[in-house]
């Protein structure tokens, strides 16, 4: 499921995750950049990006590829990003690789081509990045640059939810919901995406919604649908203009049917919701070992 593909901004979400390279690292959900941008704002300054080509640090080559694909302080190229983290990738770095397949399936940079994309996140899958595992998945779910394999898919994303990746538990359970390669189950999807919620995944939350408001593999429960579906509402990205606009087509169907003392309890469920969905608060400082310009 392409969901990490609409929009490039999702992107400068992923660039700065972790390496994978840390049985640690691999356990937490996806992190913040290891470089703040604002601190390093004389990254781009030709004198720094000869010291860091000189001494090859990898995770500053990669951050400074956020750099130019962010537009920090007007200076956006994408093919300047690829080209560091092209350099990063080609010394290993697993969080390049994984960038430059974002890069490719994205089209940003470079040529799109899928098979290029895939080939980069199978790198950093292999090496142990939680989201390439995940993308990985993707590519074999609907058959995007390598021949499609719903098997293989369930193993790689079940691979990327044992990581800690968010949306690998969507997508599992998304699996399970539809039955594409393997027995259909309503009680394995919402255990999945329960999980996933937890993680803070909203695809998780919405598709709790539709089990609760259509009573699939657990009673029917409107009020309880309401409140996942606002929930989901809170936690998924502006950009993504087609499931906002799913989850309020959906809100206004089940408020009409509901009381006002139902909307009430929703409401109630909501805030519940919002705790046990709250995402990870980002890093305050670098990891021990990490590039500093």
């Amino acid at each position: 499921m392409k969901i990490k593909y609409f929009v490039m901004g999702l992107l400068s979400l992923s660039l700065g995750l972790s390496s994978g390279l840390h049985a640690d690292e691999l356990s937490q959900p996806r992190a913040e950049t290891f470089t703040d941008i604002e601190s390093n704002k004389d990254m781009l300054d030709p004198y720094n990006l000869g010291l860091l080509a000189e001494r090859g640090d990898v995770k500053a080559m990669n951050n400074v590829g956020l750099l130019w694909a962010t537009g920090y302080d007007g200076k956006q190229s994408f093919e300047e990003a690829v080209t560091w983290w092209t350099a990063a990738a080609d010394r290993g770095y697993l969080l390049a690789m994984n960038n430059l397949g974002l890069a490719y399936a994205n089209g940003q940079g470079v040529e799109e081509d899928i098979k290029q994309a895939f080939n980069w996140w199978l790198k950093s899958a292999i090496g142990g990045n939680a989201w390439a595992m995940n993308s990985v998945g993707d590519c074999y779910e609907t058959g995007d640059g390598v021949t499609q394999d719903y098997i293989l898919a369930m193993t790689w994303y079940k691979t990327a939810a044992d990581a800690g990746d968010p949306l690998a538990h969507y997508n599992v359970g998304a699996l399970y919901q539809s039955g594409r390669g393997l027995d259909k189950s309503f009680e394995s999807a919402r255990e999945w995406f329960l999980i996933g919620s937890e993680l803070g995944d909203p695809y998780s939350m919405l598709s709790l919604g539709e089990l609760y408001r259509d009573g699939l593999g657990i009673k029917k429960n409107l009020v309880e649908a309401l409140a996942w579906y606002q929930i989901s509402n809170v936690r998924l990205d502006p950009q993504d203009l087609n499931s906002l606009r799913v989850v309020e087509r959906e809100v206004r169907s089940i408020e009409s049917q509901l009381t006002d003392a139902q909307k009430k309890e929703a409401a109630d469920r909501l805030d519940v919701l919002k705790t046990f969905t709250a995402p990870q608060a980002p890093q305050k400082s670098l990891d021990e070992g990490e590039s500093r310009i």
